[in-house]
């Protein structure tokens, strides 16, 4: 029964019976006058006076008002700790921008100014070229000139009568008595030691200009993300430290959750995320146990974990063995590596698409093995300790 507006503002009264409104039905919901309250239809319910039954519903309101307020204010903290996040991130993009702009700017600065010391050098090696020639023409031009003067002397000489060449005949000879010329040096064997030096400067500058554009095209598009080692590969002889960058050989049998993920042949883990696609590089740390040893490269997703398995490209690993006795890529046959020295730490360069894999001495940046290969579907950073002592550290 809805009631009816038929009073004074406030007073709502009964649409059937016309009397003022003084209950409330909680059963049906209903505003009810004292004739509907005595009606039958509501004898048996629960029937309140008006200002009994608001206060329960007003109560469930303010506690609801009160969450919503709560949880309103705390969205509003979380949208301005957000906001501070993403005002820090683009402050941060912003001086990004400026150091890009500014190295550059150098480097343009740097190669103009090496240019334009090249071109002065080589312009005054020009200049003295330009001179020694005009040196060597000269003493050149005058040599030519006085042996024409005796050459036409001498004509002259044999066109006189025998009584005319025969007064001062032996005067003649002496006069024009031939002289070795010392043809000058067209120039100077210190002018030409100028030149080749700065030629051997000059030849290699497109090669090195080549290969700093390669390598500044390969830094900033080698994705250099945090790599992890996932438990659920471990082999169980193996023990990860709790932020997941070491893991170390114990040799003890621990019993995990077994896992269709994890090596039990090799003392072998995989690190995450995995790669199909892209260039990525990631550095590791070795600490070699007394007889023990280290490998570092990638495997492919679908490499066998369980059993025996091959340490071959063909199985699906990529990577280069290190110990104290011997170090090899694992090619088919595997290929000996002559090091100079045990590498106390080991890059790893992958670019997918182009199907290398190069692993780097970290310290001296020499490098230690290249695969060339044909990647397909995912593959995973790859290492693997044996012996006790025998400790590897992803670093970063």
């Amino acid at each position: 029964m809805a009631p009816v507006p038929l009073g004074p503002l406030g007073e709502t009264y009964c649409e059937e019976h016309g009397e003022k409104i003084y209950f409330f039905c909680e059963n049906d919901t209903d505003f009810l006058c004292v004739f509907c309250r005595e009606g039958p239809s509501h004898q048996a319910h629960t029937v309140r006076f008006l200002d009994e039954a608001i206060q329960p519903y007003r109560d469930r309101l303010r506690s609801r008002l009160e969450a919503l307020s709560m949880e309103r204010d705390e969205i509003e903290d979380v949208k301005c700790g957000e906001d501070q996040k993403l005002q820090a991130l683009l402050t941060q993009i912003e001086s990004k921008k400026h150091q890009v702009e500014t190295a550059f700017e150098r480097l343009q600065q740097e190669l103009e100014h090496q240019r334009c010391l090249l071109l002065a050098r080589l312009r005054e090696l020009e200049q003295q070229v330009r001179k020694e020639r005009d040196e060597y023409i000269t003493k050149v031009s005058e040599e030519v000139t006085r042996l024409g003067a005796q050459v036409k002397e001498l004509e002259e000489k044999c066109q006189q009568p025998a009584s005319e060449l025969l007064k001062d005949v032996r005067g003649t000879l002496v006069t024009c008595e031939v002289k070795t010329f010392v043809s000058p040096e067209a120039i100077s064997p210190d002018l030409v030691q100028k030149i080749r030096d700065l030629h051997r400067k000059i030849l290699p500058l497109p090669e090195m200009m080549r290969m700093f554009s390669e390598n500044l095209v390969h830094h900033l598009e080698t994705d250099s993300g945090v790599i992890t080692l996932d438990p659920q590969t471990a082999s169980r002889s193996l023990a990860l430290s709790e932020d997941r960058k070491s893991v170390r050989y114990t040799g003890q049998k621990k019993n995990p959750r077994d896992s269709p993920l994890r090596f039990d042949g090799l003392p072998a883990v995989l690190g995450v995320p995995g790669f199909s696609s892209g260039r990525h590089r990631w550095q590791v740390d070795l600490q070699l146990g007394d007889g023990g040893g280290c490998t570092v490269g990638v495997a492919a997703e679908a490499v066998s974990r369980k059993g025996e398995m091959g340490l071959r490209a063909e199985d699906g690993v990529w990577a280069v063995i290190i110990s104290h006795q011997q170090c090899w890529a694992s090619t088919s046959p595997g290929t000996d590596l002559r090091l100079g020295e045990i590498p106390r730490g080991v890059g790893v360069a992958l670019d997918y698409e182009a199907g290398l894999l190069t692993l780097l001495n970290a310290q001296t940046r020499e490098p230690i093995f290249t695969f060339t290969a044909s990647f397909s579907g995912k593959v995973f950073p790859f290492f693997a300790v044996w012996k006790k002592g025998s400790c590897l550290t992803l670093r970063g």
